[in-house]
Protein backbone atom coordinates (compact mmCIF):
# COMPACT_ATOMS: atom_id res chain seq x y z
CA UNK A 1 0.00 0.00 0.00
CA UNK A 2 2.62 2.57 1.01
CA UNK A 3 4.21 1.51 -2.49
CA UNK A 4 1.13 2.37 -4.59
CA UNK A 5 0.91 5.65 -2.38
CA UNK A 6 4.30 6.83 -3.57
CA UNK A 7 3.71 5.61 -7.22
CA UNK A 8 0.60 7.70 -6.96
CA UNK A 9 2.22 10.78 -5.39
CA UNK A 10 4.96 10.67 -8.21
CA UNK A 11 2.60 10.65 -11.10
CA UNK A 12 0.29 13.32 -9.45
CA UNK A 13 3.49 15.51 -9.21
CA UNK A 14 4.07 14.82 -12.76
CA UNK A 15 1.23 15.72 -13.85
CA UNK A 16 0.96 19.18 -11.83
CA UNK A 17 4.44 19.69 -13.55
CA UNK A 18 3.04 18.80 -17.03
CA UNK A 19 0.24 21.31 -16.68
CA UNK A 20 2.90 23.84 -15.47
CA UNK A 21 5.04 23.25 -18.67
CA UNK A 22 1.87 23.00 -20.78
CA UNK A 23 0.76 26.46 -19.36
CA UNK A 24 4.10 28.17 -19.98
CA UNK A 25 4.26 26.69 -23.90
CA UNK A 26 0.87 28.36 -23.79
CA UNK A 27 1.94 31.87 -22.39
CA UNK A 28 4.97 32.01 -24.92
CA UNK A 29 2.88 30.62 -27.53
CA UNK A 30 0.53 34.27 -27.13
CA UNK A 31 3.52 36.38 -26.52
CA UNK A 32 4.91 35.02 -29.86
CA UNK A 33 1.86 35.31 -31.82
CA UNK A 34 1.36 39.03 -29.99
CA UNK A 35 5.04 40.17 -30.95
CA UNK A 36 4.35 38.90 -34.77
CA UNK A 37 0.75 40.49 -35.43
CA UNK A 38 -0.50 43.83 -36.40
CA UNK A 39 -3.21 44.33 -33.79
CA UNK A 40 -4.82 46.88 -36.34
CA UNK A 41 -5.20 44.50 -39.13
CA UNK A 42 -4.87 40.51 -36.83
CA UNK A 43 -2.45 39.61 -39.82
CA UNK A 44 1.70 38.83 -39.52
CA UNK A 45 3.65 42.44 -39.24
CA UNK A 46 7.25 43.78 -40.37
CA UNK A 47 8.94 41.71 -37.63
CA UNK A 48 7.27 38.35 -39.05
CA UNK A 49 7.61 39.41 -42.98
CA UNK A 50 11.59 39.87 -42.65
CA UNK A 51 12.11 36.49 -40.71
CA UNK A 52 10.13 34.77 -43.15
CA UNK A 53 11.29 36.43 -46.13
CA UNK A 54 14.63 34.78 -44.55
CA UNK A 55 13.47 31.24 -44.38
CA UNK A 56 11.67 31.26 -47.49
CA UNK A 57 15.07 32.79 -49.68
CA UNK A 58 16.69 29.77 -47.71
CA UNK A 59 14.16 27.19 -48.56
CA UNK A 60 13.52 28.19 -52.23
CA UNK A 61 17.66 28.22 -53.00
CA UNK A 62 17.44 24.75 -51.76
CA UNK A 63 14.87 23.40 -53.37
CA UNK A 64 15.80 25.61 -56.40
CA UNK A 65 12.11 26.81 -56.40
CA UNK A 66 10.84 30.35 -57.55
CA UNK A 67 10.27 33.01 -54.93
CA UNK A 68 8.36 36.40 -55.55
CA UNK A 69 7.69 39.04 -53.38
CA UNK A 70 5.00 41.65 -53.67
CA UNK A 71 5.45 45.01 -52.45
CA UNK A 72 1.36 46.94 -52.12
CA UNK A 73 0.40 50.66 -51.27
CA UNK A 74 -3.01 51.44 -51.52
CA UNK A 75 -3.80 54.03 -53.33
CA UNK A 76 -4.54 57.82 -52.23
CA UNK A 77 -5.29 56.53 -48.74
CA UNK A 78 -4.81 59.55 -46.87
CA UNK A 79 -7.53 60.72 -49.07
CA UNK A 80 -9.67 58.00 -48.03
CA UNK A 81 -8.73 59.22 -44.34
CA UNK A 82 -9.58 62.62 -45.14
CA UNK A 83 -13.57 61.44 -46.41
CA UNK A 84 -14.06 59.07 -43.78
CA UNK A 85 -12.08 59.94 -41.19
CA UNK A 86 -9.18 57.81 -39.32
CA UNK A 87 -11.18 55.31 -38.12
CA UNK A 88 -13.04 54.37 -41.06
CA UNK A 89 -9.18 54.69 -42.39
CA UNK A 90 -8.69 51.63 -40.36
CA UNK A 91 -11.83 49.72 -41.70
CA UNK A 92 -10.82 50.32 -44.79
CA UNK A 93 -6.93 48.71 -43.37
CA UNK A 94 -8.49 45.86 -42.28
CA UNK A 95 -11.14 45.38 -44.91
CA UNK A 96 -7.78 45.07 -47.18
CA UNK A 97 -5.71 42.75 -45.51
CA UNK A 98 -8.62 40.44 -44.59
CA UNK A 99 -9.77 40.22 -48.34
CA UNK A 100 -6.27 39.76 -49.51
CA UNK A 101 -5.47 36.64 -47.27
CA UNK A 102 -9.12 35.07 -48.25
CA UNK A 103 -8.09 35.22 -51.64
CA UNK A 104 -4.04 34.15 -51.22
CA UNK A 105 -3.45 30.44 -51.58
CA UNK A 106 -2.64 28.94 -47.91
CA UNK A 107 1.10 29.15 -48.04
CA UNK A 108 1.11 32.96 -49.58
CA UNK A 109 1.82 35.17 -46.52
CA UNK A 110 0.40 38.88 -46.49
CA UNK A 111 2.18 41.20 -43.59
CA UNK A 112 1.72 44.36 -43.17
CA UNK A 113 5.07 46.44 -42.88
CA UNK A 114 3.50 50.44 -42.69
CA UNK A 115 0.32 52.26 -42.23
CA UNK A 116 -1.31 51.32 -46.10
CA UNK A 117 1.77 49.10 -47.05
CA UNK A 118 1.55 45.37 -47.57
CA UNK A 119 4.09 42.47 -48.54
CA UNK A 120 2.84 39.13 -49.68
CA UNK A 121 5.51 36.46 -50.01
CA UNK A 122 4.76 33.89 -52.32
CA UNK A 123 6.70 30.92 -52.29
CA UNK A 124 6.93 28.62 -55.13
CA UNK A 125 5.74 30.95 -57.41
CA UNK A 126 7.28 32.63 -60.85
CA UNK A 127 6.59 36.46 -61.03
CA UNK A 128 4.49 36.32 -63.95
CA UNK A 129 2.29 34.29 -62.05
CA UNK A 130 1.92 35.77 -59.04
CA UNK A 131 1.42 39.00 -61.40
CA UNK A 132 -1.80 37.29 -62.81
CA UNK A 133 -2.92 36.09 -59.34
CA UNK A 134 -2.77 39.92 -57.61
CA UNK A 135 -4.16 41.08 -61.27
CA UNK A 136 -7.08 38.92 -60.23
CA UNK A 137 -7.60 39.81 -56.53
CA UNK A 138 -7.40 43.77 -57.77
CA UNK A 139 -9.83 43.18 -60.64
CA UNK A 140 -12.08 41.42 -58.11
CA UNK A 141 -11.69 44.03 -55.53
CA UNK A 142 -12.97 46.81 -58.13
CA UNK A 143 -15.90 45.10 -58.79
CA UNK A 144 -17.06 45.23 -55.00
CA UNK A 145 -19.18 47.59 -53.16
CA UNK A 146 -17.25 48.86 -49.99
CA UNK A 147 -19.31 50.76 -47.27
CA UNK A 148 -17.56 52.51 -44.60
CA UNK A 149 -19.41 54.78 -42.39
CA UNK A 150 -21.63 57.12 -43.73
CA UNK A 151 -20.13 56.42 -47.27
CA UNK A 152 -22.14 54.27 -49.69
CA UNK A 153 -19.38 53.41 -51.49
CA UNK A 154 -15.09 53.46 -50.79
CA UNK A 155 -12.99 52.63 -53.88
CA UNK A 156 -9.95 50.58 -52.97
CA UNK A 157 -6.98 50.57 -55.48
CA UNK A 158 -4.04 49.14 -54.96
CA UNK A 159 -0.32 49.40 -56.50
CA UNK A 160 2.22 46.84 -56.49
CA UNK A 161 5.67 45.96 -57.06
CA UNK A 162 7.10 42.40 -58.27
CA UNK A 163 10.43 40.90 -57.69
CA UNK A 164 11.82 37.32 -58.01
CA UNK A 165 14.86 35.70 -56.46
CA UNK A 166 17.78 35.43 -58.43
CA UNK A 167 20.49 33.43 -57.29
CA UNK A 168 22.83 36.29 -56.45
CA UNK A 169 20.29 38.40 -54.49
CA UNK A 170 20.53 39.16 -50.87
CA UNK A 171 17.10 39.45 -48.96
CA UNK A 172 18.26 43.40 -49.11
CA UNK A 173 18.55 43.34 -53.36
CA UNK A 174 14.95 41.32 -53.45
CA UNK A 175 13.16 43.95 -51.28
CA UNK A 176 14.61 46.95 -53.25
CA UNK A 177 13.69 45.40 -56.74
CA UNK A 178 10.12 45.34 -55.68
CA UNK A 179 10.07 48.22 -53.92
CA UNK A 180 11.15 50.48 -57.26
CA UNK A 181 8.78 48.38 -59.44
CA UNK A 182 6.34 49.51 -56.69
CA UNK A 183 7.41 53.29 -57.43
CA UNK A 184 6.94 52.77 -60.84
CA UNK A 185 3.57 51.29 -60.55
CA UNK A 186 2.63 54.70 -58.82
CA UNK A 187 4.85 56.76 -60.86
CA UNK A 188 2.69 55.40 -63.98
CA UNK A 189 -0.76 55.99 -63.00
CA UNK A 190 -1.19 53.91 -59.98
CA UNK A 191 -3.93 50.60 -59.49
CA UNK A 192 -1.38 48.51 -61.68
CA UNK A 193 0.98 45.81 -60.78
CA UNK A 194 4.80 45.91 -62.58
CA UNK A 195 6.88 43.28 -62.42
CA UNK A 196 10.49 44.30 -61.53
CA UNK A 197 12.33 43.17 -64.87
CA UNK A 198 9.66 45.72 -66.77
CA UNK A 199 10.50 48.51 -64.11
CA UNK A 200 14.18 48.76 -64.79
CA UNK A 201 13.71 51.78 -67.51
CA UNK A 202 11.21 53.17 -65.77
CA UNK A 203 12.65 52.97 -62.20
CA UNK A 204 15.71 54.76 -63.37
CA UNK A 205 13.76 57.64 -64.57
CA UNK A 206 11.94 58.24 -61.33
CA UNK A 207 14.25 56.65 -58.57
CA UNK A 208 17.50 58.77 -57.58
Amino acid sequence: MRYQSVVESKMEELERRNQLLEAEVERLRVYRDYAYTDPLTQIPNRRFYYERLLQEISRARRSQRALTLALIDLDFFKQINDAVGHQGGDEVLKFFAQFVRENLRHEDVICRIGGDEFAIILPETPADQARLALERIREKLDQMDITVGRRSRIVITFSCGLSSLKPEYLPEDMIEEADHALYSAKATGRARIVVAETAQGLASQFVH
